[in-house]
Order: C-alpha cells, then sequence, then structure tokens
C-alpha cells in the first residue's frame, strides 16, 4: 500500500517549500543517458512496476479514483523507468522528475504523475511539484489523493483562492465534513502564511454555522494563526452551540485560560456540576484550581476523581503533590508510596509508563524536612541513572552537608560523571554553595573564580563569582562581573538588580541603581525579589510611600525573611513600631540566626 501523498506534504509545502531552491532539473534525455549503470536498475525495477502502467496495477488505481488509460509497458518505456529509479537511488531527484515527467504527458497516466508530484517533493522542488500536481490532477480529476495533493501545494504557494475550490469540493462530498476540515486545519496549521491559512478555513467553515465542531475547528485555525481572541470567540459560539460537549467545554476553557481565568474556571465549574461523572472535564477544573492557588479546592476535586478510580498513579500523584502544596508531609509521604506500588503493579499501559525517580525526590525531601537525613540518603540513591541522576546527586551532597560530612558532599559532587559542561557548572555550583552554608566564603570564591577561569562566559559562574565576591567585599570585581553578564546576555534581569540592588544597600550612585532595578524590573515585573530592590531603593531615596508599597507587594508574592526584615524597617522608620516588631519576631521564629534580622535590631535598637 503506498503512502498517501498528501502526508508528506505538511512537514514540506507548509514550511517554506516556496522559498526553497529547486534542483537542478534536467531534461529526460539527458536522464535516461545518465543511468549508464543498468544493472543498477535491477535494484529498482520493483520500484518503477509500482508506477508504471501494468493491468495489475489498474484495480488499485481505480479505488484511487484514476481512469488508467491501456498503454503497452514496451522495452523501452521499462527502461526509462528503471534508469529514473536509479537517478532516484543517487538522490538525482530533478533528473528522475524530468523522466516522469515526459512520460506521463506521453502516456496521460496518472499513476507516473503522481510519482513526478511525489519526486519533486522529496527533491525539495514546489513549483515542480506543484506542476506535476497539477497534471495528475488534470489526469484523475476524480482522485481524492490528487485532489488534496494539488490543493495543498496551492495553499503552500498561497494560491488560496485555486486551494479553496478544492477543499470546499472535498468538504461537500465528505461523510464528515467538520472531521474533515479539521485534517485540513491540522495540515494548515503550520503555515508560513498563518493569516491566509486561516481565512482558508474561515471560508470553508461558512456553510456550516449551526456546527459545534467546525466551530471548534475554527478556533483551532484561529489560535495557530496567533488570534487568541478570536479563537476564544469562535470556541465560545461552540460550547454555546453544544454545552453537554465535553470537547467544547475543554477547548474553550483552554483557551479562556489565558485571559480570563476566572472565566475558565467558572465555564469548567458549571459543566462539572451537569456532568459530575465526566472524569477528563474534573480533572481539567482541578488542574485549573491549582493553577489558581485553590489547592483546598483542587484536593476536593481529585478526592472525588480517586473515588472513581482510585488506581489511577496520574491522580495519586497528584494528591501527592497537593499534600506538599499544602504543608501536609505525611499525606504526601503516603500518596507518594502508593504510587510508587501502582507503577510497581503497572501492566505496561498506564501505570507502567510512570517514572519513579520523581517520586523518590519528594520522598527524600520530605525526609530531609524532617531531618531524617538517613531515610532521605536512602530515597535518594535509588536514583542512579536517568534525567533525575545529577539533580539527586547534588541533594544527596545537600544532605551529607546537614549530616556534618562536607568533605565527603564535596568528594561525592568531584565525582560524579557528566555528560556536558553544563553539567559540570551544576556541580561546581553546588560545591560553592555547600561552602557558602558553612561559612567558607574564600574557599567559595576560590573554587568560582577557578571555574571561571575555565569557562570566562558562562553567565551562571559569572553571577555566583560576583555574589561571592560580594561576600568578600570586593566590589569592584563583583561590578566587574554583573556588567560582563550584562554584556553577554542584556535581558539576564537578575544581573541588573544584584547590581543596583548593591549601590543601593550601600547607599551609593543611587540614581544609577533606581535606573538599573528599573530596568530588572521591565525584564521581569513580577519577580519579588527585584520588586524588594526596588522598594529598598526607594527607601534609601527617601520616599517611604513607594518604598512600602513594593516592598508590600514584594513580601505578599514571597514572604522571604530579608523582605520581611526590609518591609520592617520602612514601618519602624515611618512611625508604624508594632506592626515593624510583628514582622521582626515572625522571621526571628522561623530563622533566629537570620544575619540582617540580627544587624537591623542591633542598628535601630529595636526590641523585641
Amino acid at each position: 500500500m503506498t503512502r498517501p501523498l498528501f502526508l508528506a506534504l505538511t512537514s514540506f509545502v507548509l514550511l517554506g517549500c516556496a522559498s526553497a531552491p529547486p534542483p537542478a532539473m534536467l531534461d529526460a534525455n539527458t536522464a535516461v543517458a545518465s543511468s549508464a549503470t543498468v544493472a543498477d536498475g535491477r535494484e529498482a525495477a520493483a520500484k518503477a512496476a509500482d508506477s508504471t502502467p501494468a493491468p495489475a496495477a489498474a484495480e488499485t488505481a481505480g479505488e484511487r479514483g484514476e481512469r488508467i488509460p491501456n498503454v503497452q509497458l514496451s522495452s523501452g518505456l521499462m527502461f526509462q523507468l528503471m534508469a529514473a529509479e536509479v537517478a532516484v537511488q543517487r538522490g538525482e531527484f530533478g533528473s528522475a522528475f524530468a523522466v516522469y515527467m515526459k512520460l506521463a504527458r506521453e502516456t496521460r497516466d496518472p499513476r507516473l504523475a503522481r510519482r513526478a508530484a511525489e519526486l519533486a517533493l522529496q527533491g525539495r522542488a514546489a513549483p515542480q511539484g506543484l506542476e506535476a500536481a497539477q497534471l495528475w490532477y488534470e489526469l484523475a480529476p476524480n482522485s481524492t489523493e490528487a485532489s488534496q495533493t494539488l490543493a495543498m501545494l496551492y495553499a503552500g504557494s498561497s494560491r488560496f483562492d485555486d486551494a479553496h475550490a478544492l477543499f470546499a469540493a472535498q468538504l461537500k462530498t465528505a461523510a464528515n465534513p467538520a472531521e474533515e476540515l479539521a485534517r485540513m486545519q491540522r495540515a494548515l496549521a503550520r503555515s508560513q502564511d498563518r493569516a491566509g491559512a486561516f481565512t482558508l478555513i474561515e471560508r470553508l467553515a461558512q456553510p456550516y454555522p449551526q456546527s459545534a465542531d467546525v466551530k471548534l475547528v475554527l478556533a483551532n485555525a484561529a489560535q495557530a494563526a496567533g488570534l487568541s481572541a478570536r479563537a476564544t470567540q469562535e470556541a465560545r459560539a461552540a460550547y454555546a452551540l453544544a454545552p453537554d460537549s465535553q470537547r467544547a467545554a475543554l477547548i474553550t476553557a483552554q483557551y479562556l485560560q489565558a485571559n480570563d481565568r476566572p472565566a475558565a474556571l467558572a465555564l469548567l465549574q458549571d459543566f462539572v456540576a451537569r456532568h459530575p461523572t465526566v472524569a477528563d472535564t474534573r480533572l481539567a477544573y482541578a488542574r485549573l484550581l491549582i493553577a489558581e492557588n485553590k489547592f483546598d479546592a483542587a484536593r476536593s476535586e481529585f478526592q472525588s476523581l480517586m473515588q472513581a478510580d482510585s488506581k489511577n498513579p496520574d491522580l495519586v500523584y497528584s494528591m501527592a503533590l497537593l499534600s506538599m502544596q499544602g504543608k501536609l508531609p505525611a499525606d504526601a509521604r503516603t500518596y507518594l508510596q502508593r504510587y510508587l506500588e501502582l507503577i510497581a503493579q503497572g501492566d505496561g499501559t498506564r501505570a507502567g509508563a510512570r517514572p519513579a525517580e520523581p517520586a523518590y525526590l519528594y520522598l527524600a525531601q520530605i525526609a530531609e524536612d524532617d531531618k531524617q537525613f538517613p531515610t532521605a540518603l536512602e530515597w535518594l540513591r535509588k536514583i542512579d541513572a536517568g534525567e533525575e541522576f545529577l539533580t539527586a546527586r547534588v541533594r544527596e551532597a545537600f544532605v551529607l552537608s546537614k549530616m556534618q560530612r562536607l568533605d565527603e558532599a564535596r568528594k561525592l559532587l568531584r565525582t560524579v560523571s557528566v555528560q556536558s559542561a553544563d553539567e559540570r557548572t551544576q556541580l561546581v555550583l553546588a560545591e560553592a554553595q555547600l561552602l557558602r552554608d558553612a561559612k567558607r566564603h574564600d574557599e567559595s570564591y576560590k573554587l568560582l573564580s577557578q571555574a571561571l577561569a575555565a569557562a570566562p562566559d558562562s553567565v551562571p559562574l559569572l553571577y555566583d563569582t560576583a555574589m561571592a565576591a560580594e561576600r568578600l567585599n570586593q566590589v569592584a570585581v563583583m561590578e566587574k562581573q554583573l556588567r560582563r553578564i550584562i554584556e553577554l546576555k542584556p535581558d539576564y534581569a537578575h544581573a541588573y538588580n544584584a547590581l543596583g540592588y548593591s549601590l543601593a544597600d550601600r547607599n551609593q550612585r543611587l540614581p544609577e541603581a533606581l535606573q538599573l532595578i528599573e530596568k530588572a524590573r521591565e525584564l521581569a515585573p513580577d519577580d519579588a525579589f527585584i520588586l524588594d530592590s526596588l522598594g529598598w531603593v526607594h527607601f534609601r531615596l527617601g520616599d517611604l510611600k513607594l518604598a512600602r508599597e513594593h516592598l508590600q507587594r514584594a513580601y505578599d508574592a514571597r514572604p522571604d525573611a530579608e523582605v520581611a526584615v526590609h518591609l520592617a524597617e520602612v514601618l519602624w522608620i515611618s512611625g508604624e513600631q508594632d506592626g515593624a516588631r510583628k514582622l521582626l519576631r515572625e522571621v526571628r521564629a522561623k530563622e533566629p540566626s537570620n544575619t540582617l534580622l540580627k544587624s537591623t535590631v542591633t542598628r535601630l535598637k529595636i526590641g523585641l
């Protein structure tokens, strides 16, 4: 059975084939003369015979809607076909194309035109492909495959009116027009002319205004063209036509999520209320609740799903993650262990395909948080290969460090086999962090500097070396490294932020500090640490109102100890001593040895 030529078009015609240079196209006589090794042609005989006019092939061609002329398979014709196939084996698609086109015109056999189109596409010669497809369709006007191929080539050449005529005719005879239109839309989805492709689908959809499935196809076409508002509009129209359609509900919610999550939530909530047993929609609703940080509601939905499908490892794993998010480590441990049991019992289909390594990492984290360090090591050491291997070794090193086994942790990191320079950098950064945590700042800086000497343009190494230099009060080195990052990666927000914050914290060059932090905020407007820096520089500039506004936003987004101390200082200076004390006490309860907390309380003479 030959592969439908239409299927090969989406990866060629729609990805810029019109601009691809065609191979050198030789005339038929040159093509035949070039195949001096006739013995090679014997190996190609089978291929040639498949495209050769012969009674045995007439039935298959007839099934494709092609009327086959009565052409005698002479020795001369057979030789030319064999020579063309030898050229194909040598990669000479142009010469083979010329032979098949010549013979197709002479014999009026659509199979030869089809083969010519196939060869042109293999040779990435779109104009010749279109020429062959036009001849093929002319010779076999009732062939669905010829019509589809020609329509796609017209679309790939931005001849959308010509494509429309052929596609519209196909839709009229289709048993399921919506399904056929969806196939066309998927084929056109990667077109270089996205606007033209969408307009074509829009025109093809016009005869079916009351079809929800057609509206969904139109929504997908709009999304592929970058028209998100139109995609949402068409999806909403589909859902209005078919409010009990799970597919319409899911697609509409998907497009709503980008700009109107509350509306997406409301839609799914309504659908789930009316169809409580439809698992896929309830699952989508639960996941959207997670995205909206509504973890309790999400847990409730997952629990309902698990009641109906308690052996579904995906649901069990999701419950584990929700329990982690909700700071319920005992529940998370139970679900993770249940997940591991299920995948161990897997039958090679649904359950058996799930990996165990992410669960091992979470179980190790739970044990580590509970200071059960030997147990954490046991879980981590189960990961001895795969994507999580490097992460597991780094985590293992940090657990060893917490067990006061720093030398062993460093040795582990230095003996891990790596596959790339990036992986080696990750291990160096991890070792530097271990030294930093141990207050061995000189060693950390030396390690990073040595690694940076070997990879002077590594942004991660430049950044960590800059931060290590600042801890040793080597401000000039820090600034040099951060400015080098800005040269290498102008969109790296944290470099601007770190330099701006350092200036603000030292109360130096404050206008420049503000400019740097504003640039960082422009690149990452919702980053809590950048908002903290912005508040701090405004505090240094004497604008307490703006300082408090930005610091409060930072703290709301990320209740970090350093952000809390900064906000507390602004509150204290603003005369809100009670609020300041409350924040500082909260920090002390969580991190009693926090250096910034101690220095701030001492400097401001705050009694806690």
